[in-house]
């Protein structure tokens, strides 16, 4: 037997066979079901809670009833609630009962008399002919809180109101029914006892508004975004100089993210002019740490880049 013919018989040790590959139980479809449960609760939630339902009547607390057949209703919708201004905008309507209805169907038989007393002074006095249409008639209410504390603000209007005939100057009973239509504004009443005074009678009556869930919950998630977003530019930019890895790629993203700011500001449900609470706290250190981060990566990357232009000679380059 030849020395071919064993190492043909033997041959070369073959090598053992790669062990299969471990599986691991794949986790999206568990993922996928967590977040469509997540969904069904949250919109059973929505539908039981009747946060769909929400009706524009404002309740009113106090003495708002009729003490009489013969009264008002004074119909009043809120239109607008200007915070930058400080004006709440709503129209009111007078329907009469009793014998204040005319002969005519939209028509009162008396002459009467509308004073709103806001801040301090007579803002509005309606005066509606007996036997003529009563028309809607724009109000203006001043505010007494303005937009300092968004989104948590919480505004309120205190203002007087009369009720009297034109020609004998007797009062008039009125009931108030108020219309919410200024979103995202949730508002409540009170009607405090009548005051009696050489002016006449007039009734206080209190607006306490508030924003909606909805509303204080995107303005929550814009501010998350803002955050995390400047957490991960310090990051970011932290770990390329450790790593001596900082490019020009770095400066443009944060030029972007420190625009993209005063976008995402903007962008907020109801947001006011800068200047609030807000901006103070969340927003100007946000972008003046995205700004000196901005700065400092941009001067180091020219001068690290410039290095060639501030040579007095240059070195030849080898041919090739």
């Amino acid at each position: 037997m030849t020395v071919e013919t064993l190492l043909a018989d033997n041959g070369p040790d073959e090598p053992d066979e790669a062990p299969p590959p471990k599986k691991r139980r794949n986790p999206a479809p568990w993922i996928l079901s967590i977040a469509v449960v997540l969904l069904i609760v949250y919109y059973i939630l929505v539908s039981v809670s009747g946060a769909l339902n929400l009706s524009a009547t404002v309740p009113f607390s106090g003495s708002n009833t009729a003490t009489s057949a013969n009264y008002l209703t004074l119909q009043m919708k809120v239109q607008d609630i200007d915070l930058t201004n400080r004006q709440l905008q709503a129209n009111v309507l007078p329907v009469p009962h009793g014998t204040l209805v005319g002969d005519k169907a939209g028509e009162m038989s008396r002459s009467l008399r509308i004073e709103v007393a806001s801040g301090g002074v007579t803002t509005s006095v309606v005066t509606y002919p007996g036997e003529s249409i009563v028309d809607p008639t724009a109000l203006t209410l001043s505010l007494d809180r303005g937009d300092s504390t968004y989104p948590l603000d919480e505004p309120y209007a205190n203002f007087q109101l009369s009720v009297r005939d034109e020609q004998t100057g007797e009062p008039i009973p009125f009931v108030v029914d108020l219309e919410n239509s200024a979103r995202p504004w949730i508002l409540a009443g009170t009607i405090g006892d009548a005051n009696i005074d050489a002016d006449g009678v007039h009734y206080p009556v209190s607006l306490d508004g508030h924003r909606d869930v909805l509303s204080i919950a995107l303005v929550a998630f814009y501010l998350l975004a803002i955050l995390l977003t400047t957490l991960m530019a310090v990051v970011t930019i932290g770990s390329a100089l450790l790593r001596h890895k900082l490019e020009f790629s770095n400066v443009i993203w944060l030029s972007a993210t420190m625009l993209s700011f005063p976008a995402l500001r903007s962008a907020m449900p109801g947001a006011p002019p800068i200047g609030t609470a807000l901006d103070f706290i969340v927003l100007f250190p946000c972008i003046a740490l995205v700004a000196v981060m901005l700065v400092w990566t941009g001067g180091y990357m020219l001068w690290r880049e410039s290095t060639i232009l501030r040579r007095r000679a240059l070195d030849e380059e080898a041919d090739a």
